[in-house]
């Protein structure tokens, strides 16, 4: 059985923002860097789909959610992601040090 993952619209858009600031303030190898991993664990999260914990975020579309950090390098950054029987969905990829709550209250995750 293969694996797989999609990464939802505002995940995407989560991770060009992270990525350009990174590149802004620590320079493009960083912002490089954290593509290279973000991406990695996305392919190792879809193999290993209950790698991550159970969300702690109260929200409506994360009941079921899961979250991980995106690397060792960058494990201020939380994947929040959603397991399927053959694939994950990422719903979004986040600093963990914002008010987690107000943020999806606010913006949601699609």
């Amino acid at each position: 059985m293969r694996f797989g993952y999609v990464v939802r619209p505002r995940a995407d858009r989560d991770v060009d923002e992270i990525a350009e600031y990174l590149a802004e303030e620590a320079g493009l190898a960083t912002a490089l860097q954290f593509l290279a991993e973000i991406y990695e664990t996305f392919g190792l999260l879809a193999t290993q789909q209950q790698m991550g914990w159970f969300c702690k975020v109260r929200h409506p579309q994360l009941r079921t959610a899961r979250t991980f950090r995106a690397s060792a390098r960058f494990e201020k950054y939380l994947i929040f992601y959603q397991p399927y029987s053959e694939r994950i969905e990422i719903l979004r990829v986040v600093h963990g040090s914002q008010d987690l709550e107000a943020l999806f209250d606010q913006e949601g995750v699609d």
